[in-house]
Formats: structure tokens, sequence, C-alpha cells
């Protein structure tokens, strides 16, 4: 072996180092994807085998469904017909609630309305004497008393009334 340039020992070592590096590979790398890929196989292999359950179940759940469709398709028509005669009654009646709901409803907004109005007002009219009692104050430049500015509001609101 020598000729070839080949060390005898340093070749077992390499070859030993070799089998120890795949030994470990198959250990801790390959050989644990594999037992996960064969467990996912068998997973793989009991769902499809419970998708034909189901499908089987399925088919014979619908063959059964199909007969109580039909039954039910017979008492709806009765049914329908029982209702057909009370129907006009139940959109009278819901017609005449709605339309009193209805009247309730739009009575009650345009109170709202008013109320929210006139408190607009009264704010407007409290913030444009504020104004004139501020520009007033700036024209004389004098300050005026809270009371002072309190009493020349409320006249020029009962004023402007």
């Amino acid at each position: 072996m020598g000729d070839l340039g080949i060390n005898g020992w340093n070749f077992i070592v390499q070859v030993i180092a070799f089998l120890v590096f795949v030994y470990l590979l198959w250990r801790y790398a390959v050989g644990p994807i594999v037992k996960v890929l064969d467990t996912r196989q068998d997973k793989i292999s009991e769902s499809l085998m419970a998708a034909e359950r189901m499908q089987q179940e399925l088919r014979d759940s619908a063959a059964k469904n199909e007969e109580i469709m039909a039954q039910a398709r017979r008492e709806a028509q009765e049914l329908l017909n029982a209702a057909r005669g009370n129907a006009e009654q139940i959109v009278n009646r819901a017609n005449e609630q709605a339309a009193t709901s209805a009247d309730e409803f739009l009575s009650r907004a345009q109170e709202t309305l008013r109320q929210e109005t006139a408190q607009a007002r009264q704010q407007l009219r409290m913030e444009v004497a504020d104004l004139a009692v501020n520009a007033a104050g700036k024209i004389l430049r004098k300050e005026i008393s809270a009371d002072d500015q309190r009493t020349l509001i409320e006249q020029t609101l009962n004023e402007s009334r």
C-alpha cells in the first residue's frame, strides 16, 4: 500500500471515522427522520381509511336524508297550506304594528330634535353673550366682575327672546 501513497494506519482510522460518522448520521439524523416519515405515513393511511368509512357513511346518510326530505316536503306542504290561511292576518297585524312603531319613533325623533335645537340655541345665545361681554370689556378696557358678567348675559338673553 505504500507504493500507492496510502498509509495503512491512516486508512484504518479514516475508515473507522467514516463508519462512526455513518452510524451517528443514521442514529441521530436519518433514523429519527425515517421514524417521523413512517409515523406520518401511518397517520395518512389511517386518515385515508377513515375518509373511506366516512364516504360510505355519507352515502348511507344521504339515502336516509332523501327519505326524510321527502317526508319533510310533504309535511311542509301541509303546513304551508295551513299557514296561507293565517298569513294575511299576520301580515295585516305586522303592518299595523310597524306603522305604530314608525309613528312613535318619528315623534320621539322630532321631540329629540326639538330639544337639541333648543339646547343649541341656548348655548349659542350664551356664547354670543360671552363674546359680546368680552368685546365690550375690551372696548371699555376694563375687566368686569363675574357677577356683573352673569347679569349682563342674563339681560342680553332676556332681551333676545
